[in-house]
């Protein structure tokens, strides 16, 4: 979907389905959001930057998370923000560090099986040409 698809639908879309959009679409749709619906989308963008910054860098997740807690005071205090602060942010966000983290774990597990396979298929390319 493009951003304003994504801004179009933002009511008619499950929180299955934002939860699952990257963050890039979701940061680009918010332009196209009024302001009475951006604490609507503001919780998954947290978690989309959150999943994707702490996948990429799991060693970001502690800071990540520390940041999502932090933020939502500094948002009250402040009060210049496109979204309210909300405890809606602080969970998606700290989900999205989880979904992060998981990725990454996964990531690594895929490659650690992979490592093992390729030596045994070289081994048995080396062994039929002998």
């Amino acid at each position: 979907m493009t951003p304003q698809e994504i801004a179009a639908s933002l009511m008619k879309l499950s929180p299955q389905e934002l939860g699952k959009m990257n963050h890039a679409s979701l940061y680009s749709a918010r332009q196209y959001v009024p302001a009475e619906q951006q604490n609507a989308i503001s919780p998954y963008e947290h978690r989309a930057f959150a999943r994707e910054a702490t996948a990429e860098n799991p060693w970001m997740g502690l800071p990540i998370a520390v940041g999502t807690l932090a933020y939502q005071p500094y948002k009250m205090i402040q009060g210049q923000s496109r979204s309210g602060a909300s405890l809606d942010q602080v969970g998606q966000g700290l989900l999205g560090v989880g979904e992060g983290l998981w990725g990454a774990f996964q990531e690594k597990m895929n490659t650690a099986k992979a490592v093992p396979n390729a030596l045994l298929n070289t081994f048995r390319s080396y062994q039929k040409t002998r």
